[in-house]
């Protein structure tokens, strides 16, 4: 009895279970592609309409649909063992069986983007760093590179897979501490470059090839990344991602390529073609519409746009208002305590905390809103201000959004770090600093010395421009070379007219505030003028007294002159000082009127100096000195003798 009833039940048993395969067959009936009853069971149409089949994700592996058979429904079982296995084995360093492991893993669950994202970064930046050798390391690199396009192939329909493999070709080959060896490696790694072509990247192209004409690590990758960006715009939705730091990393790869190759030397017309198209690139990324937080796009290189709209519909508002919402503002001013009023009324660097405090909370409190000041209107009015306002809450929305966004992607300074570098002065100014230090690599000390001082005066001009450059990498290496040429110069301060000191000062305070360098520069320059041109009115005061005596001396300098053969003929006949008129020639005026009115004006040599060179007396030796006609001061001696 017992025997018959259990052998019921498992006939009742098998038979439920017949039933239930039933539907479950009809269900889950693959599409077979023919024109009858082609399109399989209402699973498999589901999967067709939302795009989930194995043919719409990406290739067919049939290894990986094998795996998932083999482990007859226990494939989340399956992958959490060989997870941990990988840890393991990372763990004791057995590599061989690590990479065999995320094989297995990748075929598993080749639809599921973190394995292929966690393991290549684990394979290219964990495992590499375990080896000494650089070659080494560059092989891990690219085992993890290649494990992202793996997934690539097997995820079509995921643009942060795209998105990474661009990343990784940027990043890590151009980034780390092995970057020189990476960069030069990729250059030359043939094999490397036939296998990329094959994935889909136009490695062959100009947009992937630097200076050398070899492909760049950079322009690969910014290549990978433009891949994905299409890939969005085709229609497949970005998920899992933030639109803002998805689409800006490929205009700054672009720009990481200008600002490498000028690293490794090349200060020609290449790096400043780089970085034009550095500058292309960043515009369109401003002209690309990046979806927000708040349900709505924005341009990031619309923000002078979008200032211009706000002031233009406030504009419009208060015209209609009457600037009544100023009065209100006045009113509620007014209202405040005189505690609350000086806090506002006291410049910004003059303000305390308390003062900044009040401030802060009582802002709000004085602003009316533009709904509330419409309601004021009269009917006729009413209508227009309450849709003005309406268009301003927008437009503000819209500016401020523009405005946060463009500072977490520091939109500014790559924009004008883009137009600075174009400059020549930027290139000229790179040039002089990269063979200033290589002549004093050489000893050549004096070469070195004037490239440098080229280098601080381009330097000085372009930072003059462009003070968003006192914040850039390259301020550091800048700041290097300034101590190798105080050192040099044997110094321990630098001249006070050193074109840099400003910038030198604010290194030293680790302050990279480009608003801040244009102030002290500004002052610095003015200072450095006034000083300038009280050394040229000292030299100009020191040089004035040297030139007078000269003018002064010469006269007396014709006078001796003339007198010379005569004076040596009176010393054979008497030592007698007042034989010589010129000893006093300032009792000239006084003596004349006195003894000679205007009898013989012949007596007064002074009469007519210019005709004295002519007399020329040396040429007469054989005159006595009688002859000579007596000054008025020799009559006056000889009459009190």
């Amino acid at each position: 009895m017992n025997r018959n009833a259990a052998w019921r039940r498992k006939m009742i048993y098998l038979g439920i279970i017949v039933v239930m395969l039933l539907p479950l067959y009809l269900l889950g009936q693959p599409a077979t592609g023919s024109t009858t009853g082609g399109a399989g069971g209402s699973l498999a149409r589901l999967q067709d309409e939302l795009n989930l089949s194995v043919a719409d994700l990406g290739e067919i592996d049939p290894a990986s649909e094998s795996m998932k058979l083999a482990t007859l429904g226990m494939r989340g079982v399956a992958a959490t063992v060989l997870w941990q296995k990988s840890h393991d084995y990372q763990r004791y360093q057995e590599w061989d069986r690590l990479s065999a492991t995320l094989n297995q893993i990748a075929l598993l669950q080749p639809h599921f983007e973190k394995v292929w994202e966690y393991q290549a970064h684990n394979l290219s930046y964990n495992v590499s760093v375990e080896f000494d050798d650089y070659r080494q390391r560059y092989k891990w690199v690219k085992q993890g590179t290649d494990f992202l396009t793996r997934g690539v192939k097997l995820n079509r329909r995921e643009p942060r897979l795209v998105w990474f493999t661009g990343w990784f070709f940027g990043q890590k080959i151009g980034m780390s501490d092995e970057k020189t060896q990476f960069r030069e490696l990729f250059r030359n790694d043939e094999a490397f470059h036939e296998k990329i072509l094959n994935d889909g990247i136009g490695i062959n192209g100009p947009d992937a090839r630097g200076p050398d004409g070899k492909p760049d690590n950079w322009l690969v990758g910014r290549l990978w990344l433009y891949r994905g960006y299409d890939l969005v715009d085709s229609g497949v939705p970005l998920i899992n991602k933030s639109p803002l730091t998805f689409y800006d990393i490929g205009p700054k790869w672009r720009i990481r390529f200008a600002d490498a190759i000028e690293d490794e030397g090349t200060l020609d017309e290449s790096a400043k073609f780089a970085w034009q198209a550095a500058k292309k690139d960043w515009d369109s990324f401003g002209q690309r519409d990046i979806e927000t937080t708040e349900g709505f796009t924005i341009k990031l290189g619309s923000v002078e746009t979008s200032r211009l709209r706000v002031a233009d519909i406030e504009r419009q508002f208060d015209e209609l208002t009457g600037n009544r919402r100023e009065e209100i503002r006045e009113q509620r001013f007014g209202q405040l305590s005189q505690e609350v009023q000086d806090a506002f009324n006291t410049p910004d660097a003059e303000k305390t905390p308390e003062q900044y405090r009040m401030v802060f909370d009582n802002q709000g409190k004085l602003a009316a809103s533009m709904k509330e000041v419409a309601l004021e209107l009269e009917k006729s009015k009413q209508l227009t201000g309450l849709r003005l306002a309406e268009e301003y809450a927008t437009a503000d929305r819209y500016a401020k959004k523009v405005e946060a966004y463009r500072r977490q992607t520091n939109y500014p300074y790559w924009e004008g770090r883009c137009i600075a570098e174009q400059d020549d002065r930027t290139i000229d100014a790179r040039r002089f600093v990269m063979e200033a230090n290589e002549l004093l690599d050489e000893a050549e000390l004096d070469q070195a010395l004037e490239k440098y001082e080229l280098a601080w005066a381009a330097w000085a001009s372009v930072y003059e421009d462009h003070p968003l450059l006192v914040s850039d990498e390259s301020a550091m290496d800048l700041m290097q070379s300034i101590r190798r040429y105080a050192r040099m110069l044997d110094e321990e301060d630098l001249p006070e007219d050193f074109p840099l000191s400003v910038f030198v000062e604010m290194q030293n305070e680790d302050n990279e505030d480009a608003d801040e360098y244009a102030r002290r520069y500004a002052t610095w320059k003015a200072k450095r003028a006034k000083a300038a041109e009280a050394e040229a009115e000292e030299e100009k005061a020191a040089e004035k007294p040297k030139e007078e005596p000269a003018e002064k001396s010469e006269k007396p300098a014709e006078e001796p002159e003339m007198k010379e053969a005569p004076a040596a003929e009176e010393k054979e006949s008497a030592d007698k000082p007042e034989d010589k008129p010129e000893d006093k020639p300032e009792d000239k005026p006084e003596d004349k009127p006195e003894d000679k009115p205007e009898d013989k004006p012949e007596d007064k040599p002074e009469d007519k100096p210019e005709d004295k060179p002519e007399d020329k007396p040396e040429d007469k030796p054989e005159e006595k000195p009688e002859d000579e006609p007596k000054s008025d001061s020799e009559k006056t001696s000889d009459g009190d003798e």
